[in-house]
């Protein structure tokens, strides 16, 4: 027994088909018509389905049988419609063949058909239609976003309810889970429950908690009678140590109408003595390059007449403890009056408490963070402030000197940490 499934567009079509794979002796065991639904349901397309048998023994039973040459008909439907099944399908399953593809233009499409499409190529209902995969994308990403949330507040089942978003925003900006918590749980026993419905009010008081975590050091502050005031910058490779040198040399010259002199022991990238005569020429400040600690002190003694002397030091890698000895050296001879380190808003939290950790045994006062407009978050600022315990001086923007710095404050970080704009 030979099966064998057809489908066309028309019932004409159908049946030439099966005439022409599977003879005039062929019988018609089932008929159908159907629908596809194509782009959203906007399409419609109708299908005839035959399915005939070859080398059946119709005589044996009764029942209707229909041949494609209508020599053998007892019964059933003239049109088609009705089925008829002489033999179940015990030797094979039946073979489904396609002939829609080469019937394609044969005839033109139903009338629905025809309208439907006109509708989807028009403007309206190509905006229709974008409008509708817009609405179940959404709806898709809301109930993805609540999924989320429900799973990270069972996950932490201390944070009250009514805060749990906020909390959820110091975690995305990078805040440590313990701090936030600490955080969102203070701020809950000190508000009323009108206040907790308040989202703007709620933000105003996080600002004032993440503030009062951020100390700040103000601007460099000459602190001598006779001599000059000197500031040392150190830190690792890449954060943008000789820009900010410039920076702040720009800003006591320019601004405060100080003199400031400039010296460098970074002889390793002949790029950063070129970038920093630059500067110097540009704000008329004399500039020394040194390259061991005797000379380092008689630089800084040359610069008497000077009311700041700014020390631009090498990056130095947190893990090379040798290069770091050799800073410690440099800033012994020196004798700075504070010792600033300067860090990438940009590294991770690790990478930040490795490079505290190390430059701690050389010398640590203040800290600098730079790069703030490459930051996606700056919620490390505040976990690296936090964990030294050391006040925040300046921080960088951008890469124009003297723009880009200005001296660190704790409510503008904080709104930072919150996402709002710089």
């Amino acid at each position: 027994m030979n099966l064998q499934t057809f489908r066309a567009p028309t019932m004409a079509e159908c049946l030439s088909e099966v005439k022409r794979v599977m003879g005039t002796d062929a019988v018609i065991l089932h008929t159908r018509t159907y629908v596809i639904r194509q782009w959203l349901g906007f399409k419609r397309r109708e299908m005839v389905e035959i399915t005939a048998g070859r080398g059946l023994n119709s005589g044996a039973r009764g029942g209707a049988v229909r041949r494609i040459n209508g020599s053998a008909s007892r019964g059933g439907d003239s049109n088609g419609g009705g089925t008829a099944t002489l033999v179940a399908p015990t030797e094979r399953q039946p073979t489904y063949i396609d002939v829609s593809a080469r019937a394609t233009n044969a005839l033109p499409p139903p009338d629905h058909v025809a309208n439907g499409q006109a509708i989807l190529s028009s403007p309206a209902g190509g905006t229709a239609l974008m409008m509708g995969l817009s609405k179940d994308v959404t709806k898709l990403t809301e109930m993805m976003n609540e999924l989320m949330s429900n799973v990270r507040q069972q996950q932490t089942p201390d944070i009250p309810e009514e805060l749990f978003a906020d909390y959820m925003q110091l975690v995305e900006n990078q805040i440590e889970r313990e701090l936030a918590a600490e955080i969102i749980k203070g701020l809950h026993r000190t508000l009323r429950p009108d206040h907790l419905t308040q989202k703007s009010f709620v933000r105003e008081k996080i600002a004032d908690q993440l503030e009062k975590l951020l100390p700040t050091a103000g601007p460099i502050v000459r602190s001598k009678a006779f001599g000059p005031h000197v500031v040392a910058l150190i830190g690792p490779t890449g954060v943008g140590k000789t820009t900010t040198i410039a920076k702040l040399a720009a800003k006591l010259q320019l601004e405060e109408k100080r003199k400031v002199g400039l010296i460098t022991i970074d002889t390793y990238r002949i790029a950063a003595i070129d970038q920093l005569k630059k500067y110097a020429d540009i704000i008329r400040s004399p500039l020394k390059v040194v390259g061991s600690a005797e000379d380092l002190r008689e630089a800084v003694a040359s610069m008497s007449d000077c009311d700041f002397v700014l020390i631009d030091t090498a990056g130095r890698s947190p893990k090379d403890t040798l290069k770091l000895s050799e800073l410690k050296t440099f800033l012994e001879a020196a004798s700075p009056d504070e010792v600033h380190l300067v860090l990438s808003t940009t590294v991770s939290r690790e990478c930040a408490e490795l490079a505290i950790e190390r430059f701690a045994d050389v010398r640590v006062d203040k800290l600098i963070f730079t790069k703030l407009d490459e930051a996606r978050h700056v919620g490390n600022v505040l976990n690296v402030v936090r964990a030294v315990k050391k006040s925040l001086s300046y921080v960088t923007t951008g890469q124009d000197v003297p723009a880009d710095i200005e001296v660190a404050k704790g409510r503008r970080i904080a709104q930072m940490i919150l996402g709002n704009e710089m």
